[in-house]
């Protein structure tokens, strides 16, 4: 039985462009003999035109990839879903270079072979055979991560549902105990147990906002409404917020928040959730009668955020998965369970937040018995146009705004604040340029890329997300940025081969590219270097930092 037995239908054809039509008939005659299903393209054309449609394998002439077959090749490789990389197999004349030197030639195209020709039956078809177990595995990985999606949706809906039934009985349960408060019962047992059904339902309340916030994140239904503030004002309601759950614990709260200034441009209710949930589980894993230290300051352009404890501190297993949805750590020896109270939500959802807000989230800790540290870091908001980003977060639309060059001189006179009514009137000796850009970020954590799309866009830039390296490459060639914005870490092609494959664009000499990852060694460095980008910044990265970088400074 041949391997393309278990292939959905539709999808075990074997595309050809051979080189002359005595090629062709050569190829299909081998595959045929093997019970292999050939697709003759007849010319360019009809190779891009099956292209579009499902595919086992391409089998291609390596000198057609250097005309239009090729171009319509590239193209439709950078439109592949992440699970998807078409095998190609490449008739080359001859390979007298070394192995490595001739795939350099080809390794724009992902998974290649090179034949020589002419063709020798048996390494053709073996080759053939070897491409469609791939592809067969490719499209198992496709079910899989089908399944998962639906299954991940199911949990969600679910999710949302639970939240919304539980808070109809939920509300009756609070109003009649507040009813119950107003009657002022003096009976001491009665008194008490009003105060527990206060705390309780407080809690209940916190966890169904917990939980529904999770939920809409993961729908992409959850945004934010961001304007000017000061974070030393937000951090201060946050402990009176959390004020009470620290002494039902018995437990310290020591302040160390700097006097300067640190502006933020926040949503203030998501930030109070942020730090509320970090204050909340610091006191969750901590003793009674301990300290929790919470400590604020700024730094290159960074407001950084501390969050110590002296409570049962993390294991390096529990440090790389703390943030995950529903996580709970391995329960010691003699540990209180009502010390592990909780879903494992909350700090999910201060990640998340934090990185909406393109920002940065650490959790560090000796080892167990030795405490733990969260850190978050944010830009500080340093760009003279607030209003304009006022106006634009409220609108919620910041990815709706139109690219061309009229909203551009819309957008002008209010960057710089100064009521021009002539978009092309002569800026004076001290003004700074319109510094507006054309920048495509291509970033595949959403909740970062969203907040950094935002605040590139507040200040003034025409702003492209892409969620991977083909999709990058692909709106690179139909956006024409001026500057390209790009994670290291991507699904699909990584940073550095989508920087590559960048720079071997036509008419892409002159871009700038930045890299904005969490890679920062020597080493991860160089290879930026080597794939031809311009600047690797280090996530968290100050807004003043990044702007520089695309102002090429």
């Amino acid at each position: 039985m041949c391997v393309a037995d278990h292939i959905p239908n539709g999808t075990e054809r074997i595309l050809i462009l051979a080189p002359s039509p005595n090629d062709a008939s050569l190829c299909e005659r081998f595959l045929r003999q093997a019970q292999l299903q050939p697709y003759i393209c007849a010319d360019t054309a009809a190779l891009c035109s099956a292209l579009s449609e499902s595919a086992a394998a391409l089998v291609v002439a390596g000198e057609a990839l250097r005309g239009d077959a090729g171009v319509c090749i590239r193209e439709q490789f950078a439109q592949q879903q992440e699970w998807s990389s078409l095998p190609l197999i490449v008739l080359t004349r001859r390979l007298a270079k070394t192995s490595f030197e001739a795939l350099d030639d080809f390794d724009i195209y992902g998974h290649v072979r090179l034949i020589e020709r002419p063709v020798n039956s048996t390494v053709f078809v073996n080759a053939v055979k070897m491409a469609l177990r791939e592809r067969h595995q490719q499209y198992r990985i496709r079910d899989l991560l089908n399944e998962r999606a639906e299954h991940v949706a199911q949990r969600d809906e679910f999710l949302a549902t639970l939240g919304h039934e539980l808070r109809n009985p939920l509300a009756a349960i609070m109003t009649c105990g507040e009813v119950l408060d107003s009657l002022r019962c003096e009976v001491p047992q009665a008194t008490r147990c009003l105060d527990v059904i206060a705390t309780q339902t407080t809690q209940i309340k916190r966890l169904l906002d917990d939980l529904s916030d999770i939920s809409r994140i993961a729908r992409r239904k959850l945004s934010l409404q961001c304007e000017p503030l000061d974070l030393s004002t937000t951090l201060q309601d946050v402990v009176v917020q959390v004020q009470s759950t620290l002494e039902a614990n018995n437990q310290r709260l020591a302040l160390d928040i700097s006097d300067e200034p640190m502006p933020l441009l926040a949503d203030a209710t998501r930030l109070r959730q942020i730090f509320a949930n970090l204050l909340v589980n610091a006191s969750r894993y901590s003793p009674a009668e301990s300290e929790i230290r919470l400590s604020a300051g700024s730094h290159d352009g960074l407001a950084e955020v501390g969050i110590r404890d002296q409570g049962v501190g993390m294991s390096a297993e529990t440090q790389a998965r703390i943030f995950e949805p529903f996580f709970q750590a391995p329960q010691r020896d003699g540990e209180p369970q009502t010390s592990r109270s909780g879903l494992g939500v909350g700090l999910t959802l201060a990640r998340s937040l934090v990185e909406m807000h393109a920002g940065s989230i650490h959790a560090e800790s000796d080892g167990p018995g030795q405490g733990s540290q969260f850190r978050v870091l944010l830009p500080l908001q340093t760009a003279p146009s607030t209003e304009a980003g006022r106006s634009l977060q409220t609108q919620q639309g910041a990815g709706q705004r139109g690219t061309g060059q009229q909203e551009r001189a819309q957008q002008g006179p209010r960057q710089q604040g100064a009521g021009q009514q002539e978009p092309t009137q002569q800026a004076p000796a001290h003004s700074a340029p319109d510094p507006s850009q054309r920048i495509l970020l291509i970033e595949d954590n959403l909740d970062f890329g969203n907040g950094l799309k935002r605040l590139l866009e507040q200040r003034g830039h025409d702003v492209v997300l892409a969620r991977d390296g083909p999709g990058g490459l692909s709106a690179a060639e139909s956006h024409r940025p001026d500057v390209v914005v790009l994670d290291i870490g991507l699904p699909g092609l990584d940073g550095y081969e989508v920087a590559t494959r960048l720079r071997r664009l036509r008419g892409f000499a002159g871009l700038r590219v930045i890299a904005v990852t969490g890679f920062g060694r020597e080493l991860d460095r160089r290879r930026s270097r080597r794939a031809g980008i311009d600047r690797h910044l280090v996530k968290p990265v100050a807004m003043p930092e990044l702007e520089a970088a695309i102002a090429g400074r």
